[in-house]
């Protein structure tokens, strides 16, 4: 008898043991539930804000980057054009320095011409070696075709009514026709153009 309730006692305290062992893991299997439904999802939480944080981030640099983008540009732009119409000014200002040189130095060719004019002319009038004529009419070709390709041409003028935009009336003397009246009649001195700018004008007698 005293056996069976040794046995008995045992049973028992194994069986308290079982259960207390049971219940501990059932409390740690809730602890790890609770963890898992709890804690993970905070964790998920806390680094999408960070993620998204660091999006706006992003976006704002991006932002900045592309206001400077279009100001350098927007600079880069008015820079070249700047330096275009610079480019063309200083071309302009070179071209008008040397027509303005040019023209200086064909004025100052032109009484050479008349020079070689008038000498043809008093040539005609007087005996004189067809030699020497046919040199002087040579050297006067020579010079109305280098005016000729520098852009130099003749006004005209003898027939024509008055031009002062041309033309300076240097005299005046009783038309040979009425036709002739207020038309230029004669040429003192022969007028030029250089590539249609006034080089010289021409002086003329008007009939009246």
């Amino acid at each position: 008898m005293k056996k069976k309730r040794e046995n008995e006692k045992f049973e028992e305290g194994c069986a308290q043991e079982e259960s207390l062992e049971k219940q501990s893991s059932e409390r740690e299997a809730s602890s790890e539930k609770n963890s898992m439904e709890n804690g993970e999802p905070q964790e998920c939480g806390a680094e999408g804000d960070a993620v998204e944080e660091q999006a706006g981030r992003l976006d704002a640099d991006l932002e900045v980057l592309r206001k400077e983008l279009a100001e350098t540009k927007d600079r880069l732009l008015r820079l070249t054009a700047e330096f275009d119409n610079y480019r063309k000014r200083t071309l302009r200002e070179r071209s008008e320095l040397i027509s303005q040189a040019s023209g200086k130095t064909l004025e100052a060719l032109l009484p050479v011409v008349d020079d070689f004019d008038r000498a043809l002319a008093s040539c005609e009038k007087c005996d004189t070696l067809p030699s020497m004529v046919e040199g002087l009419e040579l050297i006067r070709k020579s010079l109305y075709g280098f005016l000729k390709k520098e852009g130099v041409e003749e006004i005209e003028a003898k027939g024509l009514s008055l031009d002062t935009d041309v033309h300076d009336a240097v005299a005046k003397t009783p038309a040979p026709e009425e036709k002739l009246k207020g038309k230029i009649v004669d040429v003192v001195r022969k007028g030029y153009k250089l590539r249609g700018v006034v080089l010289r004008h021409a002086q003329v007698v008007v009939g009246e």
